[in-house]
């Protein structure tokens, strides 16, 4: 989509509000004009004696009242109709950017850091917001003022409303200079906030390494030098806001000097009357608001001319195919207690030669548990994002039955492939919302609930909880220990059946007795469901069907516990070394 079409699409899409916005604006500059002149025939009826004089200069104010009354009405419908469609555009925006953002592979987000995806949604999206509604607003009250103003000017005096006309002439030269100069800024400003976005998404992301490795010095001079350039910037923006847009203001009161001196001369001439030059010095000031917001206007339009090119880069960038077209329900029907199976994988990141994955292949059959054992670097999370396709694997690696991932949506195969990780994500929302997160169903029984905080080894400690499973948990669960973080995502994976559940080392903050408990209630519920489980302590992977040894990216055995004690040295030492060490901690 091009910028054109971009800002023709949302002005189509609000094309019924900004039809009646101009019909608005339209009948309020035509009132504002016509008001001096009925206050410039009232003026010239001042001073007559007859009745009817007196008559009509009632009338004519009365006509002034009525329509000072009627543009003040017709002015309030004029800004409804005209700035809702920037909230609406901004409303429809966020949803599509969410939408792409969710469909886009994991190569993307990898070239883009969280914080300046945040900044273009926050930031970038109020200028879109200005430019399609108070920039739309602005700009048709500018045309039509512009259009009607010196139009009525010119039928009092042509020769004044020529001379009025070398000032704002002039300062329109300057104020081109300086609108120039501000698109570059509105660039360098908006790709400055974006990067301080990242850097600080960054730091508040390792904030407790940075705690413990006493860095904080360091981290606030990295963000102060970023700060600092874009305070330059936007120090620059607002110098050329301060020196070149209020120009038109300038030439406005330099006019009505003009038209003071010059009027005032035609008026002892009798050239025009009172009435003419009061009328005429008000269309003045009647054109002055306008002149100033020419240059408002020019900062919404660059501002939402760089929102719209950030905006883009999101919105443009190619979605794989096959997460744009959904599985048929035939499809969905047959995929269900299909086999996971993995073929000569192998898989190395963007960049870097070395594998990190390197010729894996096993199943994962209906109702099967199997775990993969390994230690820090074997690989182990990078199997688990390949399983669930959050990173992008290579074609004919990984089928669900006899169909390749590569070709389902990604969210077609969340509904068989669940991920449970070691740091979970949790909202700012109760227990129980935060539990239901993710599960469509809106008919889930409160017992169902309660049924998966038993089985998660939650329920005792929700039980101690002032307001129980209603407690607020906290931004990123922060109200809670780790353990309770994953027993917590553990129940959200459980209240909404899927064919296989992967969990990726999310009992590593739990003692060995709540794990056991853990995995015994999950196997005893998951009598048809596949469970793999991902883990360096062996005692969370002795009730495993099968077990995977997974050694710098490579298999190096698979078997159950028994099999591989006598078989695999590399388990056996593993099993031993943890069990002296829980031992030593019962000691």
């Amino acid at each position: 989509m091009t910028k054109r079409q971009f800002i023709s699409h949302y002005l189509y899409m609000n094309r019924k509000s900004y039809m009646l916005a101009i019909v608005f604006i339209f009948l309020v500059n035509w009132l504002q004009v016509e008001i001096p002149r009925y206050i410039q025939l009232a003026i010239d009826l001042i001073d007559g004696a007859s009745p009817a004089d007196h008559d009509e200069l009632k009338t004519y104010v009365q006509i002034v009242v009525v329509m000072a009354v009627s543009m003040t009405i017709i002015r309030i419908f004029s800004r409804i109709y005209a700035l809702n469609p920037g909230r609406i555009t901004e409303a429809a925006l966020k949803n599509d950017l969410l939408q792409h953002l969710n469909r886009l592979p994991n190569s993307f987000h990898s070239k883009f850091a969280s914080g300046k995806l945040i900044s273009i949604i926050n930031n970038d999206l109020s200028g879109v917001r200005l430019l399609f509604g108070s920039g739309f607003l602005q700009l048709f009250n500018v045309l039509l003022a512009l259009s009607l103003t010196p139009l009525w000017m010119w039928r009092i005096s042509p020769e004044l409303t020529l001379y009025s006309v070398i000032p704002i002439t002039i300062a329109f030269v300057i104020f081109r200079i300086g609108f120039k100069r501000m698109k570059k800024l509105h660039m360098e400003h908006m790709q400055r906030l974006q990067n301080l976005s990242a850097q600080l998404m960054s730091y508040l992301s390792g904030i407790d390494l940075i705690k413990s490795q006493q860095m904080s010095p360091w981290v606030k001079n990295e963000a102060e030098k970023l700060n600092q350039l874009l305070l330059n910037c936007r120090m620059k923006i607002t110098r050329i806001q301060v020196f070149f847009m209020p120009v038109l203001d300038y030439a406005n009161n330099l006019m009505k000097i003009l038209i003071l001196g010059l009027g005032g001369h035609m008026l002892m001439n009798d050239q025009l009357t009172l009435g003419e030059i009061t009328a005429f010095l008000t269309y003045s000031v009647l054109l002055a608001m306008p002149l100033m917001q020419l240059g408002r206007i020019a900062t919404i339009y660059q501002r939402g001319m760089v929102s719209i090119d950030s905006v883009q880069t999101i919105l443009n960038a190619d979605i794989p195919q096959q997460n744009v077209i959904p599985l048929s329900k035939p499809e969905v029907e047959k995929l269900k207690g299909q086999t996971l199976s993995v073929l000569n994988l192998s898989f190395s990141y963007q960049g870097d030669d070395r594998l990190i994955l390197d010729d894996i292949s096993f199943d994962i059959p209906a109702g099967k548990k199997v775990g993969v054992l390994g230690s820090i670097g074997a690989g182990k999370t990078t199997l688990v994002n390949c399983l669930n396709h959050h990173l992008d694997v290579p074609v004919g690696a990984i089928y669900l039955g006899d169909k390749d991932v590569t070709t389902i949506t990604r969210s077609d195969l969340r509904r068989y492939v669940k991920t449970v990780t070691q740091d979970p994500y949790l909202f700012s929302a109760t227990v129980e919302e935060n539990i239901r997160f993710g599960s469509s169903d809106v008919d889930i029984a409160k017992a169902q609930v309660d049924e998966v905080l038993e089985l998660s080894q939650l329920a005792s400690d929700v039980y101690r909880f002032e307001k129980g499973d209603q407690t607020l948990v906290g931004e990123k669960g922060i109200m809670l220990s780790g353990g309770q973080k994953q027993r917590l995502s553990i129940a959200r994976a459980l209240l909404k059946p899927s064919d296989l559940i992967i969990m990726d080392n999310v009992l590593s903050a739990v003692d060995y007795e709540t794990e056991r408990k853990i995995l015994e209630g999950l196997f005893g519920q998951m009598k048809t469901q596949s469970v793999l489980v991902v883990s360096h302590r062996v005692n969370a992977l002795e009730y495993m069907d099968e077990i995977i040894v997974l050694n710098e990216g490579k298999v190096i055995a698979k078997g159950n516990h028994t099999t591989l004690i006598r078989t695999c040295p590399y388990y056996y030492e593993t099993w031993q070394l943890q069990q002296n060490e829980t031992e030593a901690e019962a000691c």
